[in-house]
C-alpha cells in the first residue's frame, strides 16, 4: 500500500498543468504589485490548506526590504465565520466576509476536493461573487473538478478521485506556487 500510494503522488505530479500553476503565479504577482489583496478559503483539510497558503503569502515570499501579501484567510476568524454561518445563509459564508472588501485588483483563492459538485456551496458562492466584483479566481480542486474548476479564473486540477491524495497534492501545488513567488519577487524588487 505505501509503494502504490507514493507511485500515485508521482503520477499525479507528472500530470499537473504546469502553464495553469505558472498562470496562478503570474495572478499572484500582479496582485502584489498592485498591491492587491488575497483572500483563501476551503473547508475541512482544504481550510487549513487555505490557512496555510495565507500564512506563506504573509511571511515566506517577501523579498529582502519588500512588503507582505496583504493576505485574510476566511476561516481564520472563528468568532466572525461561525457568526455569518448562524444568522445567514450557510453558503454565504465567505461572501458576507468579503463584502465591501473584495475588489478588483484582488484575487480570491478557493481549495476544494471537489471543486463544489455536490458539496461547498459557500466556496461556489464566494466563487460567483468574486467574479461578479470582477476579482481574479484560482481554484486548487480535484476529482472531476467542478465548478470551481470551470467558473475560475486559473483552476489547478489534481486528477483523482480520492481525497487524501488530492489534499496532499494541493499543498505541494501550494509550495510550489511560493517558492516561484519567492523567486519571482526576489528577481523583480532588485
Amino acid at each position: 500500500m505505501i509503494e502504490d500510494f507514493l507511485q500515485e503522488t508521482v503520477r499525479l505530479l507528472q500530470q499537473l498543468d504546469q502553464k495553469a500553476i505558472a498562470h496562478a503565479r503570474d495572478l499572484l504577482t500582479g496582485c502584489y504589485r498592485r498591491r492587491g489583496r488575497v483572500f483563501t478559503a476551503g473547508n475541512g483539510g482544504s481550510a487549513s490548506t487555505a490557512q496555510h497558503f495565507a500564512c506563506d503569502l504573509a511571511k515566506f515570499v517577501i523579498p529582502d526590504g519588500g512588503y507582505p501579501f496583504d493576505v485574510m484567510c476566511l476561516t481564520d476568524n472563528i468568532s466572525l465565520y461561525t457568526a455569518w454561518a448562524n444568522d445567514a445563509a450557510r453558503e454565504d459564508v465567505f461572501v458576507n466576509q468579503m463584502r465591501g472588501l473584495l475588489k478588483p485588483d484582488d484575487i480570491l483563492i478557493l481549495i476544494s476536493v471537489h471543486g463544489g459538485t455536490g458539496f461547498s456551496n459557500d466556496l461556489v458562492h464566494a466563487l460567483r461573487y468574486a467574479n461578479e466584483v470582477g476579482a481574479q479566481t484560482i481554484s486548487l480542486v480535484g476529482f472531476d473538478g467542478g465548478i470551481l474548476h470551470q467558473e475560475s479564473t486559473c483552476s489547478i486540477l489534481v486528477p483523482v478521485a480520492s481525497t487524501p491524495q488530492t489534499e496532499a497534492i494541493h499543498l505541494v501545488i501550494e509550495h510550489l506556487l511560493m517558492y516561484l513567488l519567492k523567486s519571482e519577487l526576489a528577481g523583480g524588487e532588485r
